[in-house]
């Protein structure tokens, strides 16, 4: 997998766990930002559940946020996971990990304000769809120094019963305020598997490229 850059975002703007005394923003990777914020080494009072044979449930606390996710038998983290107040309980963000090539990817995170929904700081997507056509709008940060943004949705349509590929194709994103909406069809049948990337390609004012991608695997069932 080629890798891609992805943007730098501020830890004071992206998650609220910094020190009152330290007036700096410090400048790290979201995915390192998320991979230390979960680490299951640093919970404490860390409970863990078996679910399944596969699947654990691991919830503990690092400074004064709660964290509560999913791991395979690997200790590799997948599914969502929550990072809440200790005290009262709100949401500061919550993460969706991927295994990606086997490593844990940060696919998706939403960042909430006073349990509010921060569009403009999250990394997300929504699909709907309906009489045999799907919509994805995808989210990425917004940054006031990108000049020129793109997104591409490189995508498959599976038939599950027929075991078939019935479609490998690309949509060029419609965006507008940093949100990327595709839209196309699908056979109207039951048991679909949509599947892919989403790529943001963008230049900021520097002239450097930079970018983040968002993977899809969606299961359509016809109402």
């Amino acid at each position: 997998m080629k890798k891609k850059y992805i943007y730098s975002v501020s830890l004071f703007t992206l998650f609220f766990c910094c020190k009152k005394q330290s007036e700096e923003k410090s400048i790290i990777n979201y995915q390192d930002f998320f991979s230390r914020i979960t680490d299951i080494s640093k919970l404490k009072k860390a409970e863990r559940i078996m679910l399944n044979d596969s699947t654990y449930r691991i919830k503990g606390n690092i400074d004064s946020y709660q964290v509560t996710g999913y791991l395979t038998e690997n200790n590799k983290k997948i599914d969502w996971w929550k990072i809440a107040d200790s005290n009262s309980n709100k949401e500061s963000v919550v993460i969706e990990y991927r295994l990606v090539d086997n490593k844990e990817f940060a696919n998706q995170y939403k960042i909430f304000n006073n349990s509010k929904l921060d569009v403009y700081k999250s990394k997300y997507y929504t699909l709907t769809s309906k009489k045999g056509k799907v919509l994805y709008s995808f989210y990425v940060p917004k940054n006031v120094d990108i000049t020129r943004t793109e997104g591409t949705f490189l995508y498959s349509v599976y038939d599950i019963k027929k075991n078939k590929e019935l479609i490998n194709s690309k949509c060029e994103c419609m965006n507008s305020d940093n949100q990327f909406r595709c839209t196309f069809s699908i056979p109207n049948e039951n048991d679909i598997v949509i599947s892919g990337v989403f790529w943001e390609l963008s230049q900021i004012k520097d002239g450097k490229m930079g970018g983040s991608e968002i993977y899809v695997r969606d299961t359509i069932k016809i109402q």
